[in-house]
């Protein structure tokens, strides 16, 4: 979808709000350690996104006012909630059909520690919607007006891999695969995600949470593990092409309409 204006919000705003969510969400983790909060069920750095938004307002707020995006129907939001549904349910049956073949046993609707599964679940959707309010909501406009959907797409997609700094200490087969995943993914939530910030977050916090509690229930928390990682490394992928043509094709759709229109 066009972006409306967005002047001045060039690569140092960027680059200080990518810093900002760096340094907020490593001082999440530090009082994560001390707060007994099990990071399995719920990691308070998913929240530093969020936070560095606010803080980017606060600071550039004349200058990112622009940072809109043109709101769409809201039977077209509905439409893309479904298209993620659908993503994460191929993407679950492909994940689970690998980890099967691989001879792995499924965990399924397990307690994480303490936390009962139902409450994780909760968790999990607040911490996505912390993580797509500066990603999605925030970061990936900002680029898209500047570069296009795609380039937006894959700056995000990095940035957003990178700052898992964990999966890239673990050995070169979590981390290639990892990166591998999280670009999928961005392609997934990128592209189906539409309309205004509200919109946009709406939609890709559902993609987000979907495939956290999907990944969960087929491997638990041990999601940077070999080979469980490489399973949902090449499922995503998969996905994401599958994505990435569908929403093409669409958008070839809808602009072929409004020639048609204007004929």
């Amino acid at each position: 979808m066009a972006v409306n204006q967005v002047r001045g919000t060039g690569w140092g705003v960027v680059a200080a709000y990518v810093a900002l969510a760096v340094v907020v969400s490593g001082v999440l983790l530090g009082v994560q350690a001390r707060s007994g909060i099990d990071a399995a069920a719920l990691s308070l750095a998913q929240f530093g996104p969020a936070v560095a938004v606010g803080v980017v307002v606060l600071l550039w707020g004349k200058r990112i006012r622009g940072v809109v995006t043109a709101a769409v129907d809201w039977e077209d939001v509905g439409g893309d909630i479904a298209a993620v549904v659908g993503a994460v349910a191929l993407l679950g049956v492909l994940v689970a059909g690998a980890a099967l073949v691989g001879g792995m046993e499924l965990v399924g609707p397990q307690s994480v520690g303490a936390v009962p599964f139902a409450v994780f679940v909760g968790f999990q959707l607040v911490g996505a919607l912390g993580e797509e309010i500066g990603w999605r909501g925030f970061l990936q406009p900002a680029l898209e007006f500047r570069y296009g959907r795609l380039i937006a797409v894959g700056i995000t997609g990095l940035i957003w891999a990178l700052w898992h700094v964990k999966a890239f200490t673990l050995g070169v087969v979590p981390a290639v695969s990892f990166l591998v995943a999280a670009m999928g993914f961005a392609v997934v939530l990128g592209y189906l995600a539409n309309g205004s910030f509200v919109q946009r977050v709406l939609t890709a916090t559902v993609g987000h949470w979907l495939i956290n509690v999907t990944l969960y229930l087929v491997m638990g928390d041990d999601t940077l593990g070999v080979p469980q990682v490489c399973y949902y490394a090449g499922a995503s992928f998969l996905v994401a092409v599958l994505v990435l043509a569908w929403s093409v094709a669409r958008d070839n759709a809808r602009r072929r309409d409004l020639v048609g229109a204007a004929d």
